[in-house]
């Protein structure tokens, strides 16, 4: 059984939350760790505020207060209190081409949301279809603005804000999960996941930020846990952490294991509830 970690980094969505819930499996394991001199943090696709939204009074017993957070697929780096240490932001050129997908693409989603950078403001999210305003502010209204415009007005919008990526949401019948693209023509990526097509910068993913986080909290890569489900955590995934864990089953859990380069030295559990058994049986050194 491997040795408690220093530092340990956990995807959220799948991996230490089931349907938006921690569990007390989980939570006692965050405890376990913090007893033995671990530090706890996570790295999501989520924003900071829809990251607190989810994690609620939850938040401080899993993000340790010296952590560093990673968030939007690894395009931004925020401290315990949001502030931003590191960010990656989309250039005027590259929301164009964004925007331009969009209208080209208007029948396949429904939403499109952006972090704003000041983290005391709500999420933007704009609906395609005006109808859909009132469900949609009723849904989200206590973590997001919720409005419509023209797709030119997004755009606009859009480039006020220094932006590290923008989620589209895609309609029940776009049926595209753990694809990740590359375009030629523009520094950005695109992946599929949890029924969203999110625009990131190319440059940057979870695994180049696990290492900048690790740098800057002086944590070998020995010396780290990491954990995640998704094909957003695969780079984290790969960096040769001295305990890798993944959070899947069946065909998921296939497709991310091909992504790695050393499948075999990865730890596989089912749910977070299974994580959260295994993490409390590391012991120390």
């Amino acid at each position: 059984m491997p040795t408690l970690p220093k530092l340990a980094i956990f995807d959220v969505d799948g991996t230490i939350a089931s349907n938006g819930v921690v569990s007390s499996d989980v939570i006692a394991a965050m405890d376990h760790l913090h007893q033995n001199g671990c530090i706890t943090t996570v790295s999501t696709g989520r924003g900071y505020i829809r990251l607190k939204e989810m994690l609620g009074n939850k938040f401080n017993e899993i993000i340790s207060p010296q952590a560093l957070i990673i968030l939007e697929h690894g395009t931004k780096i925020v401290d315990h209190d949001g502030n931003i240490i590191f960010a990656d932001f989309l250039s005027p050129s590259e929301i164009d081409h964004v925007v331009d997908f969009a209208r080209a693409n208007i029948d396949l989603f429904k939403l499109i949301w952006f972090n704003p950078t000041d983290v005391s403001k709500k999420v933007e999210l704009w609906c395609a279809d005006e109808r859909d305003v009132q469900a949609e502010t009723v849904k989200r209204g206590h973590y997001a603005r919720v409005f419509t415009s023209s797709i030119g007005e997004l755009g606009d919008l859009l480039k006020e804000h220094q932006l590290t990526n923008v989620t589209l949401r895609l309609k029940d019948y776009v049926k595209v999960e753990n694809l990740k693209l590359a375009f030629t023509r523009t520094d950005t990526n695109v992946i599929f996941q949890d029924g969203n097509m999110e625009f990131v910068k190319n440059n940057m993913n979870k695994g180049l930020a696990v290492l900048e986080v690790a740098k800057k909290l002086e944590v070998k890569t020995d010396q780290m846990l990491i954990a995640g489900n998704a094909i957003n955590d695969v780079e984290m995934l790969d960096i040769g952490a001295g305990t890798t864990v993944l959070v899947s089953t069946g065909e998921e859990r296939s497709t991310i294991l091909s992504y790695l380069s050393d499948p075999e030295s990865v730890i596989t559990v089912d749910t977070p509830n299974d994580l959260g058994k295994y993490l409390l049986k590391l012991h120390a050194n």
